[in-house]
Formats: C-alpha cells, structure tokens, sequence
C-alpha cells in the first residue's frame, strides 16, 4: 500500500523522487512531534502524572508547601539584600 501512495503522489508532481517523500514524511512527523510536546508541556500533564506516581499525604503536602515558601522567602531576602549593596 505504501508503494501506491508514494507512486500516486509521484505522479501527481509532488515529490521527484521517493527520498524527498520520505524526508516530507518525516518533516511531517517531527512537526506534529514538537507540536505535541508543546501542547503536553503546556497543559501540565507530565508535572501532574509524576506527582500522582504514588501517594503524598497531606501533612507531606503541607510541609513541602511551607518549604517552598521558605525558600522563595530566603531568596527574596539575598536578592534585597545583594542589590541593596549597590
């Protein structure tokens, strides 16, 4: 079926040779690639599928929150404080 297709869109003066099908098949294929990868970054379904791997309880929850603002607390505080200095 494949030579079909490859002979019917050769003939119809798409494609000179069946190597530049292929690489059109293939530019095809790493556009919607990328195009996917976008989209699935984009929604957060990786970030999401990871933190649902196992269970975190919510004290866990909680205590990574109240880290996390720490440390963003901290950060803020050197970053004041290194441009302060100038």
């Amino acid at each position: 079926m494949m030579a079909k297709v490859i002979i019917k869109d050769l003939n119809k003066g798409k494609y000179t040779s069946q190597e530049e099908f292929a690489q059109a098949r293939h530019d095809q294929f790493e556009s919607a690639l990328k195009k996917f990868k976008r989209e699935v970054q984009a929604e957060g379904i990786l970030r999401e599928t990871r933190a649902r791997m196992y269970y975190v309880s919510k004290s866990e929850k909680r205590k990574a929150k109240q880290k996390a603002g720490r440390r963003k607390q901290l950060k803020k505080m050197w970053q004041d404080r290194r441009y302060s200095e100038y």
